[in-house]
């Protein structure tokens, strides 16, 4: 079975074409800056067939065109599948539609899904609206699956996921605790057990590992994750709250708003715009959303960039503790995503201070990190790990599956 893997972004389109055979990525690539050509391309294939350049993607359906003529073998050299038949499903790694929370075929009740979500996800389902229907017309044959942020937060106990709102607004509009990330997470709670084998490190049992996952990124979450299950995460009904994001707000006190509203009079459309756009690090540091210009910044003496880091790292660090709390116990630290893979500074700040749960980071091995590892000292009671991000072949099992139940396989 081949499926394709998209990973849509509001103004970007990656995607992995995998042999679910041998779990095999038989080519990847990626279009960045649609709708504002020239759109800069890279296409790759496990052959050594490649390609790079810009194209014209003036919206999210000639991108998808593009990337199957790649596919078929009408740009760069011989196809990585024959017709389009060949293609099995194309699974998407999409966020929320009202209504659902498990994995779906997409039909047209998910379509009106994601549209009824649009208010909280403005910049996210627009662009996965468009590209489910670019497949719909340029592979109809191929089932399309929507792999669910909130798939693996199912399991989130009704006393973690109450958000303490009218009860009319939870019967009447499902007012609730959902959680984002889901397949990163998913991922982290599959790979860390083993992982910590291969390191050699005995903690408890996989069916038994606490561990808090910390997928940090451009967006950032964390999950308290017991024997594989999310039991607890930091963003809620929408991907605005929860740790400080790199340009929305995080928590925040909802009468912040209100008051804006009033005092400034400010419209409500003013004030999303706000809290989308130049809040969170962008709006604490003045450098900018992306951890690399903020460090730049701070670096260089900006005393507004110290902050967003400090206020970052503290407010992960915050999560942590009250998730050990939650689980009743720590076994495993996590960090995944852009930043927690990459960020050496941020994983060290994130951890000074929490020696008394038995966390303790080796400076050098942190430092020198590439890739997956420990970063914990040998004499950390809890170990401390990377993982590197694989969401990809978490969406690409779970669309395999639902075909296979669809065709009756399974």
């Amino acid at each position: 079975m081949r499926i394709l893997v998209s990973n849509v972004g509001s103004s970007s389109y990656k995607f992995s074409l995998l042999d679910m055979a041998g779990e095999e990525v038989v080519a990847s690539g990626r279009v960045e800056r649609i709708g504002d050509s020239p759109s800069p391309y890279a296409f790759a294939v496990r052959d050594g067939k490649s390609g790079e350049g810009v194209l014209d993607a003036p919206d999210h359906l000639s991108a998808v065109e593009h990337v199957m003529a790649f596919l078929v073998g009408e740009m760069h050299g011989p196809p990585a599948l024959e017709p389009l038949g060949a293609l099995d499903g194309v699974g998407f790694k999409a966020v929320f539609a009202k209504g659902y929370t498990s994995s779906a075929i997409v039909d047209e009740a998910v379509m009106q899904g994601l549209e009824d979500y649009i208010p909280i996800l403005p910049v996210h389902n627009p662009a996965y609206i468009a590209s489910l229907r670019a497949f719909e017309r340029l592979a109809p044959s191929a089932p399309r699956v929507a792999v669910f942020e909130t798939w693996f937060h199912e399991t989130i106990p009704p006393h973690a996921a109450e958000l303490g709102v009218p009860r009319s607004w939870v019967r009447d509009h499902a007012i609730r605790r959902y959680g984002f990330h889901g397949a990163s997470h998913r991922y982290v709670a599959q790979r860390t057990p083993t992982l910590l084998r291969d390191l050699g490190i005995e903690r408890a049992a996989a069916r038994d590992l606490r561990l808090v996952s910390c997928h940090l990124g451009g967006s950032s979450s964390l999950c308290a994750i017991q024997g594989g299950a999310s039991i607890d995460t930091s963003m809620g009904f929408s991907a605005q709250s929860g740790v400080l994001q790199g340009t929305r707000c995080g928590d925040m006190d909802p009468f912040v708003p209100l008051y804006m509203m009033k005092a400034a009079a400010l419209t409500l459309d003013e004030v999303e715009e706000a809290l989308m756009s130049d809040a969170g690090l962008a709006g604490i540091s003045g450098a900018g959303g992306d951890m690399r210009d903020i460090n730049d910044a701070a670096e260089g003496g900006s005393a507004d960039a110290r902050l967003a880091l400090d206020t970052y790292h503290y407010g992960v660090k915050k999560t942590i503790g009250g998730y050990a709390a939650a689980l009743g116990g720590l076994d495993a630290i996590a960090f995944t995503g852009g930043i927690g893979e990459r960020s050496a500074e941020s994983r060290a700040a994130i951890c000074a201070g929490m020696e008394f749960l038995g966390v303790r980071v080796d400076p050098d091995r942190n430092a020198g990190l590439e890739g997956e590892g420990q970063v914990s000292a040998d004499d950390s009671p809890v170990p401390v790990v990377v993982v590197t991000a694989n969401e990809e072949i978490v969406v690409a099992r779970e669309t395999a599956r639902l075909i296979a139940v669809a065709r009756g396989q399974a």
